[in-house]
């Protein structure tokens, strides 16, 4: 059970990342607590702590074969974020993630990305579901969940704060 890449979209190219090549450009993204804001531990320090964090990603998609990925924008060939899968230890489910820089937002990339990457996860993955779990504050993340085709579920409580689990079959 392993997610094939690249993979690639209209705009967009989804790749592993490489913690030496791309800790700096990641930093960018990492490092905007404007960006972090719903995400647990909010704005990394540093390039040392995005280094640590993409090479975490290397070694979870070598033990599980999916991990969160670069999103690389084609016509420029900027990193401009990352997408992909974790487990979501309350449930075990796999779980999908994205994250971009703020000056790539409000251009559908997420809403592409994440189709892209929840494709696939459902093709190559055997998971009996694939959620989100999206800060019940966070409006624009909710809407990428609901135009990929994702259910909302339920609310749950997570990391101290109610979140919309949404999930897809």
């Amino acid at each position: 059970m392993s997610v094939t890449l690249p993979i690639e979209t209209e705009r967009l190219l989804i790749r592993s990342f490489d913690a030496e090549a791309d800790s700096a450009p990641m930093l960018g993204v990492y490092g905007d607590p404007e960006v972090m804001r719903f995400i647990l531990g909010g704005a990394l320090a540093d390039v040392e702590a995005v280094k640590a964090l993409l090479d975490g990603y290397a070694d979870a998609h070598r033990s599980f074969g999916f991990s969160s990925w670069g999103v690389v924008e084609r016509a420029s060939d900027s990193l401009i974020g990352d997408v992909g899968f974790a487990i979501f230890e309350p449930t075990g489910d796999i779980e999908l993630g994205y994250t971009l820089a703020r000056s790539h937002w409000g251009h559908g990339y997420a809403t592409e990305a994440a189709s892209a990457c929840l494709a696939a996860g459902l093709a190559q993955l055997s998971a009996e579901r694939i959620i989100a779990v999206v800060d019940e504050a966070n409006e624009s993340s909710l809407c990428v969940a609901d135009r990929i085709g994702m259910r909302r579920v339920s609310v749950i409580s997570a990391h101290g704060r109610p979140h919309v689990l949404c999930a897809a079959k």
